[in-house]
């Protein structure tokens, strides 16, 4: 087994596609990303997946020139600086920037600059961010300036972290009973990239005749039938004790209603005996699947990795609200010494777990009613969330952390502004109130009371 292995301190990138500036601080246990799509959730969960094998490549935008098509990579070279009501020059973020941004100095023009940023040329390395290590190396982020339709981020002096990427899609399965075992299957080294090998073909428009599901199937079989031995076949302690790990780890990760007891192999599947009964593996819920997926591919991993990262892209797909309020904390007893990143939308995920960093990705100008920012562009901006709003309502997250009002739905709304509006012209009294109350039960509106009546006192 792996030591103990190098993990993430903080991650910031400035002034490259739509971020101004974000600067995020690894906690070693959990760090959550949220914010709206488009926010550039994902692009940062990229970088941090990487360091273990698995990137998606950028993609440039085409721009229309005099001489024909031009590819732009992202970086916002003429970004004007900000200043202080001093003429001080503030970059808007902190002095970590100072080393790699270029200076401005301001002219008697107070519109326009001394210095501008040249576009570099081709083939030069485009610094965009630091991703700095706790072993206290620092890496740079960028890119090689090319004219290309597609790129990768490279990340200079790179340090080897171990981890595992968990994307956003589940691959879907379909039921296929196992049929044969090879000692192929039986080998721990090899479980791991064989089912990762398989969520990778998936991904990348390929396959096999297997599905990842398959592969899982397979392997558990083979432990339980070449660690246990026979009266003819050796035993293979370890195998068994892989076996009878996974059964603990899910005792931990499922959720305490299904009441998990233990697997059984009996050829060709795998039965899950549970305080609700028993069933197949195959026939498990999309929820319940999820989470098995998610904890094998770990448990596989951490078979040789002591400590390792574990990235993780929406785990709230498939689940349950009530399964997205225990997975992180699941996931965190099962593998204590595993730091884990995580992009999200769910206010369940983002108040999950009390000692975790938290992180909101907000456009720093707000859309007008029409939908469209009130300046020509909009950039996003990191936002660490304080304990009193991690601590909130999934209402109050909604609201103020992702910028959705957890209200009443669009559909009510005019029915409800009906019904304030026949109370706006009275005075308010214990009998006006009982018949607004009575209104609002009859409508399905009984939740909102409280919404109306400040209405109705602010208006006298």
């Amino acid at each position: 087994m792996v030591g103990m292995s190098i993990l993430f301190k903080n991650i910031s990138l400035r002034n490259w596609r739509q971020f101004e500036h974000v600067s995020i601080d690894v906690h070693p246990k959990l760090t959550i990303i949220t914010g709206s799509n488009g926010a550039g959730k994902s692009s940062i969960l990229n970088m941090f997946s990487k360091h273990f094998g698995y990137s998606r490549p950028f993609l440039s935008t085409p721009r229309k020139t005099k001489s024909g098509i031009s590819y732009d990579l992202g970086y916002n070279y003429s970004d004007p600086p900000f200043y202080l009501d001093d003429g001080e020059f503030d970059r808007g973020g902190g002095d970590e920037f100072d080393e790699y941004l270029p200076k401005f100095v301001r002219s008697g023009d107070p519109l326009s600059f001394a210095a501008h940023i040249a576009a570099p040329t081709n083939g030069q390395f485009v610094e965009i961010g630091k991703i700095n290590y706790n072993n206290g190396v620092s890496g740079s982020l960028g890119f090689h300036e090319q004219q290309v339709n597609q790129f990768d981020i490279a990340i200079n002096n790179q340090q080897n972290v171990l981890g595992v990427p968990i994307t956003s899609h589940r691959v879907v399965s379909h039921y296929q009973p196992v049929q044969a075992l090879s000692f192929q299957s039986a080998g721990l080294s090899n479980a791991y990239n064989q089912y990762v090998g398989e969520i990778y073909n998936r991904l990348n428009g390929g396959h096999t005749q297997y599905t990842p599901f398959y592969r899982m199937k397979e392997t558990l079989i083979a432990m339980a039938a070449f660690g246990e031995g026979n009266s003819h076949l050796e035993p293979n302690p370890a195998l068994l004790t892989a076996f009878e790990g996974f059964n603990s780890i899910l005792r931990k990760v499922l959720p305490k209603e299904i009441g998990f007891q233990k697997m059984s192999v009996r050829p060709p599947d795998v039965v899950i005996k549970s305080r609700t009964g028993e069933f197949i593996l195959d026939s498990s819920s999309g929820g319940v699947s999820a989470i098995i997926e998610i904890a094998w591919q770990i448990y596989l991993f951490s078979l040789s990795n002591e400590t390792f990262v574990i990235t993780i892209d929406e785990p709230e797909n498939h689940l349950h609200p009530s399964m997205q309020r225990s997975l992180l904390a699941n996931l965190i007893s099962a593998f204590p010494k595993a730091q884990f990143i995580v992009a999200t939308h769910s206010p369940f995920i983002v108040s999950a777990v009390e000692d975790s960093n938290v992180y909101a990705l907000k456009y720093t100008d707000p859309a007008t009613e029409n939908g469209f920012p009130s300046s020509t562009v909009r950039r996003v901006r990191s936002i660490a969330l304080d304990q009193s709003r991690k601590a909130g309502t999934a209402s109050e997250i909604l609201d103020e952390v992702l910028g959705v009002n957890a209200g009443i739905p669009p559909w009510a709304q005019g029915r409800f502004e009906d019904i304030v509006k026949r109370y706006e012209a009275e005075s308010v009294s214990r009998e006006t109130l009982s018949r607004l109350r009575a209104d609002l039960n009859s409508a399905g509106f009984s939740e909102f009371y409280p919404e109306a009546l400040s209405r109705l006192v602010g208006d006298q």
